[in-house]
């Protein structure tokens, strides 16, 4: 596949490329590792007329920690990330999940920004542009109808980024920039709900930062994935989960559980999590979180495999986090 005509641009600051974004606006696509644009571009499923390259600006790159949180430069490549002694000892699910992104060469090249700023992904979309003639144009490619789920008004492509569910569990925020401006928000809010577009990212932005909170003392956290194959491939479900324990009685004080892989955007399970505060952790509690995520994230299909089959691993991922951590309570307790 060949790609089409377009300019390269390298601004050398930040201020330069916000610049160059206010411009170009639609026109332009943002370029760091290049691991998912390079292969959108050769599939013609987006076809600007600029890329503008940011990989080499300074202060976008990197790890530090101070008293109340981590911070992380967007250019910051996932193997560093997942290699790092600091995300290892104090965000261990985002060490896990940045190692399992696809193979150790995407991993030395793809950043935890571009993994957040993830397109979703569908059967019908992601494919050759000759491929694609042959069906109807779907909502990501500018049509009215979706080929995944007939007469939805909305595109239903999958969000499949691994990163983000651990980033979810640790209540992460996005500092977001433009030219004259600049917002924090939550990262659970940045996702549109859609597979197009699959965030709120607008065309004159930059992600210029990512903090993660201090977790919390008597924390436990885990995450999980399943996929075809153990490299490569992307999740067929991913899972993180936070809990916190309000001290030795084994209480749950607080939880956090993110789904991805299922639906078109990331999922906190808010009832999943409301279910667990306040109460000790045991069996019947375990099946009742894990009934109430799989009705928060509501699986679908447009890739690989059925609704049910992923709802099923939803249910074995939340309780055998809740097993998990029990165990880990239980371990901890003197008594």
């Amino acid at each position: 596949m060949t790609m089409h005509r377009f300019t390269h641009l390298t601004p050398s600051t930040l201020d330069e490329a916000l610049n160059l974004l206010r411009e170009k606006g639609e026109k332009a696509k943002i370029i760091a590792g290049g691991s998912e644009l390079l292969i959108h571009l050769k599939q013609k499923t987006v076809v600007p007329e600029f890329v503008i390259n940011i990989k080499a600006l300074k202060g976008l790159n990197g790890i530090a920690l101070d008293r109340d949180k981590m911070t992380l430069g967007p250019l910051t490549t996932l193997d560093a990330i997942s290699q790092s002694e600091t995300v290892r000892e104090h965000f261990p699910i985002l060490a896990q999940a940045a190692g399992r992104v696809a193979s150790n060469q995407i991993r030395n090249v793809a950043t935890i920004g571009g993994n957040i700023c993830l397109n979703a992904r569908c059967w019908y979309y992601n494919q050759s542009a000759q491929w694609r003639k042959s069906i109807p144009r779907c909502y990501k490619m500018g049509g009215n109808q979706c080929l995944v789920i007939k007469n939805s008004d909305r595109c239903n492509c999958v969000f499949l980024a691994d990163t983000v569910p651990a980033l979810m569990a640790l209540d992460a925020g996005l500092k977001i920039v433009k030219k004259g401006g600049e917002r924090t928000i939550p990262i659970h809010e940045f996702y549109s709900g859609s597979g197009d577009p699959p965030n709120l990212l607008a065309s004159d932005e930059i992600l210029a930062e990512i903090g993660i909170p201090k977790v919390p003392s008597q924390s436990f956290s885990v995450f999980f994935k399943d996929a075809p194959r153990a490299v490569v491939d992307f999740a067929l479900v991913n899972l993180a989960m936070r809990i916190t324990f309000a001290d030795k009685s084994g209480v749950c004080e607080d939880a956090r559980i993110a789904v991805g892989g299922v639906t078109s955007h990331p999922v906190r399970s808010i009832r999943g999590e409301d279910a667990l505060k306040g109460q000790k952790i045991n069996e019947a509690l375990m099946n009742e979180a894990a009934e109430l995520t799989v009705k928060d994230s509501s699986p679908i299909s447009p890739i690989w495999v059925s609704p049910n089959h992923r709802r099923a691993i939803v249910k074995h991922f939340v309780k055998k986090g809740l097993q998990t951590a029990l165990a880990y309570r239980q371990g901890n307790n003197p008594d």
